[in-house]
């Protein structure tokens, strides 16, 4: 038995740890793993000996339409005569390969992010793309709010469309096993790409105007185009002793175990991953109240560390101090149904009630 996963790259994002925690759990049932991948780049994850990758190798982005129809004969014929139990399509333009390959009608088309407000894909022709490329497809929304913008702005059918959450290690995750301190003083952590919709200059705003140097320092994970800007603004609030840049990690738990506070000012999401591994670590949680995602992690009690940094920005610095001063006990219900077990079989149950036996 084998499953199948089309996918961009392996570049240090959501949608490619999803693959790997998916992957790691079919492993353990069995389970063969297989990668289509577009682009040719450096992996930032380390990949397991248990999956085999085709990689096509495009290089032209400009031209990546047109490369990725010449390599459709060469995942034909990866893909041909195998025994799939489960297949997934993550990302453009990875899902416009799956959907002109042979199993095109047996796959998955998994929602990752919201489109209708993304950047670059609010203008009304890229919605009328978007609503006739989904049309009679099988969809998997990683967030409720993904799932209902799909419905009600491009008119996907109810039944062709569920939510499945994004897979965590949860048992990794809640292991008691705590690493000596990584940074001299307490500190407040940023987990994500540095690009404009992860705002990580707004978070450097809020450490900076909130006075949190006094007593943290603000650590950076990931990488991205904002971050010569970001280094800029640093200099300029006088701030390169307390602010640190340390570029993508791969096992990043050893800075979540010992942070003082996630935050995260994200202007979009799909379902964020690091607010749930930050929790999942016993670290409290501060996020942006954004199109999708973060209100369905900090539910409940954790709903007031819900914040509009864009809009109310003193309301966000008492939020974050409150958050530092006093934060709720993080009990298995803000967790429990991301177990990567438990929605590692939601897909096979789901592909398998779509398509059956392939």
């Amino acid at each position: 038995m084998k499953a199948l996963f089309f996918l961009n790259s392996f570049a240090g994002g959501g949608a490619e740890r999803v693959c790997l925690n998916l992957a790691e759990q079919l492993y353990k049932q069995g389970i063969e793993s297989e990668f289509v991948t577009i682009f040719d780049s450096e992996p930032d994850y380390d990949l397991p000996h248990y999956i085999r990758v085709l990689s096509l190798e495009i290089k032209d982005k400009p031209l990546e339409c047109m490369e990725i129809v010449k390599k459709i004969p060469k995942v034909n014929a990866f893909v041909s005569g195998k025994d799939y139990v489960l297949i997934t399509a993550h990302i453009q333009p990875s899902q416009f390969l799956a959907s002109l390959t042979l199993i095109r009608k047996k796959c998955l088309y998994v929602m990752h992010i919201g489109r209708h407000k993304a950047d670059g894909y609010s203008s009304l022709p890229e919605r009328i793309s978007l609503r006739i490329f989904l049309k009679g497809k099988k969809v998997v929304a990683v967030s409720n709010g993904i799932k209902n913008e799909l419905i009600d702005e491009y008119g996907i059918n109810i039944k062709n469309i569920v939510t499945i959450y994004n897979p965590c290690a949860v048992e990794k995750l809640r292991a008691n096993t705590r690493v000596a301190s990584v940074s001299k003083r307490p500190y407040i952590l940023f987990m994500g790409r540095l690009e404009e919709q992860k705002n990580p200059l707004l978070v450097l705003e809020l450490f900076f105007k909130g006075c949190f140097y006094d007593r943290y320092d603000l650590i950076y994970l990931g990488k991205g185009s904002l971050e010569e800007k970001l280094r800029d603004q640093i200099i300029n609030y006088n701030l390169s002793d307390k602010v640190y840049l340390l570029g993508f990690q791969k096992n990043p738990k050893e800075w979540l175990v010992n942070a003082s506070l996630l935050l995260s000012c994200s202007s979009q999401e799909g379902f964020p991953m690091n607010l749930v591994e930050a929790l999942l670590c016993g670290t409290p949680v501060v996020a942006a109240d954004c199109p999708y995602g973060p209100n369905e992690i900090l539910i409940d009690e954790l709903s007031q560390f819900l914040i509009d940094p864009e809009h109310d920005f003193d309301h966000s610095i008492a939020v974050i101090t409150s958050a530092l001063e006093d934060y709720p006990a993080i009990t298995e219900k803000y967790y429990k149904k991301l177990d990567d077990a438990l929605v590692t079989e939601k897909y096979l149950s789901t592909w398998q009630s779509c398509f059956g036996k392939f």
